[in-house]
């Protein structure tokens, strides 16, 4: 059947949507450079002692994110390959593109290959506009491993979950036990955050199999213990009890709880009135009503009772955020917030769909009505309302803003000729260098620099991983960096 006029507009904004997200990222990824907070450190470690070895010193001594701390002591930089950075903003956009797409296909079964694709074009749009920092989401190495990474597994599991229970018995069917095994392994092992909101997910959905299915699922089961199995292995690091018991608001149980809640709640409001996800979600109520009906794929997938499931849906949102006033007793950073849409931006239209099959179900008449009323009078002024809710959203979109003045007005340009000049000036011979700053710093590409303080974290982690004793932030220096000076014109920093 020949698609119309309206299909052809909508379907063309969905790729617009999607290169207007996905473009910026990719030009932008040409100008990553490695970042002085924590790259460097642990790279230097890594390098010095030795990949376990930097490990084993991590765990202990601060933090027990055992899979995350794998992947950045394994950064371009411990390769000696500084350009591979450039590489890391396109590998992220991509794995979540993949992920995304897995999981709408897993979903989405029965719908063409095109409106999977356009779906999976329009969430990661949805994605972008909303993120509180570019920067920690896509370009920043110690962010992605720790938030984005576990992010991007999680959404993919949830697809090999979905498989599993679909694939026929045999060795396949095994290896998709193990492989899901694994992600469940490494989303944990990577951070609190999606530790939190995994656990709990399985929980709910393992209860709710044999509570209210009465089936004992072995599957879930197995899930549910690698789980509790890789949550103990993070929790009992020592490292853990350092860096918490650093800050005095931290382990404040019902002030956390209530505070998360709270935060939810005003974060909600904000991205329904900031981003088009309530006229998306009126063009996409069509689609949940026909992936719903008796006899589409995923029909069955649908029927859970909506009201519990809305239940949950809030209460595993607002756990995504009680590790962050539960642990430093301080709201939500910008890279909590960016994974928490992601998951309330694929729940909410879940949900959405369970409701519209849960609508379908109790009134067949209401349901004949709306599928025999004029899509005139119903889609052309929706389609008005959305397009001027697109425009202003897009407008307003902080990150958007970030990533086309940054390309387009050239900071990034900028910054990353100077950043290559300051790498090739670190790279010379010298027991001590001066580093001008650098002269503009565009937030989609930049997280910290080197510290005026000579004896700060960062400068020592850097003038290690570059056999310097000093590398000292000097504003009255002119260029990049200048050539080495005596060592004896400044002090040494404290061994590490």
């Amino acid at each position: 059947m020949k698609e119309s006029f309206a299909g052809r507009v909508a379907n063309a904004t969905a790729v617009f949507l999607f290169l207007l997200a996905c473009i910026p990222l990719l030009c932008l990824s040409l100008y990553n450079h490695p970042s002085a907070a924590d790259d460097y450190c642990f790279a230097d470690t890594a390098v010095r002692y030795g990949f376990w070895s930097a490990q084993n010193y991590y765990y202990n001594g601060w933090t027990g994110r055992y899979f995350s701390n794998m992947l950045v002591h394994a950064n371009p930089l411990v390769w000696g390959w500084y350009d591979g950075f450039r590489l890391i903003p396109v590998l992220t956009v991509t794995a979540l593109l993949s992920a995304l797409f897995t999981l709408v296909s897993e979903l989405l079964r029965g719908e063409s290959l095109k409106n999977r694709l356009l779906t999976t074009g329009v969430l990661f749009f949805l994605i972008v506009l909303a993120l509180q920092s570019v920067v920690e989401a896509f370009f920043w190495t110690a962010a992605i491993a720790t938030y984005t990474v576990p992010t991007v597994l999680t959404i993919y599991l949830l697809a090999v979950m979905l498989r599993w229970y679909r694939e026929p018995a045999g060795p396949n069917k095994w290896l998709t036990v193990v492989w899901a095994g694994f992600l469940v392994f490494a989303s944990i092992g990577s951070g609190e955050t999606n530790l939190i909101l995994l656990l709990l997910l399985l929980l709910a959905i393992a209860g709710y199999r044999l509570l209210f299915q009465r089936t004992f699922d072995p599957f879930l089961v197995f899930l549910v213990v690698v789980a509790l199995a890789s949550s103990w292995l993070l929790f009992r690091a020592p490292g853990n009890a350092v860096r918490m018991g650093g800050n005095p608001h931290s382990g404040e149980l019902v002030k956390s709880m209530g505070s998360s809640f709270g935060w939810l709640a005003k974060s909600v409001g904000g991205w329904l009135i900031k981003t088009p996800i309530i006229p998306l979600s009126l063009l996409y109520w069509p689609i949940a009503r026909r992936i719903t009906q008796p006899g589409a794929p995923n029909a069955p997938l649908f029927t859970l009772p909506a009201p519990l499931l809305t239940v949950v849906y809030v209460g595993l949102l607002a756990a995504t955020i009680f590790p962050s006033y539960y642990g430093i007793g301080l709201p939500p950073f910008a890279r909590t917030m960016n994974v928490l849409f992601v998951f309330f931006t694929l729940g909410w239209f879940f949900v959405l769909t369970v409701w519209a099959g849960r609508n379908r179900s109790s009134s067949t008449e209401t349901a004949s009505r709306v599928s025999t009323f004029s899509t005139t009078q119903v889609k052309t002024p929706l389609l008005v309302v959305t397009a001027l809710w697109l425009a202003g959203s897009i407008a307003f979109s902080t990150s958007l803003n970030q990533l086309y003045t940054d390309l387009l007005g050239g900071r990034a340009a900028v910054y990353n000729k100077e950043m290559n000049e300051r790498h090739r000036l670190l790279q010379q011979p010298g027991d001590t260098l001066r580093l001008a700053p650098i002269s503009v710093y565009p937030p989609s590409l930049f997280v910290e620099d080197i510290k005026l303080d000579r004896t700060h974290w960062w400068n020592r982690c850097q003038s290690g991983y570059y056999n310097h004793k000093v590398i000292i932030l000097d504003s009255t220096v002119t260029t990049a960096a200048t050539a080495p000076v005596p060592v004896s014109s400044v002090g040494f920093p404290a061994k590490r």
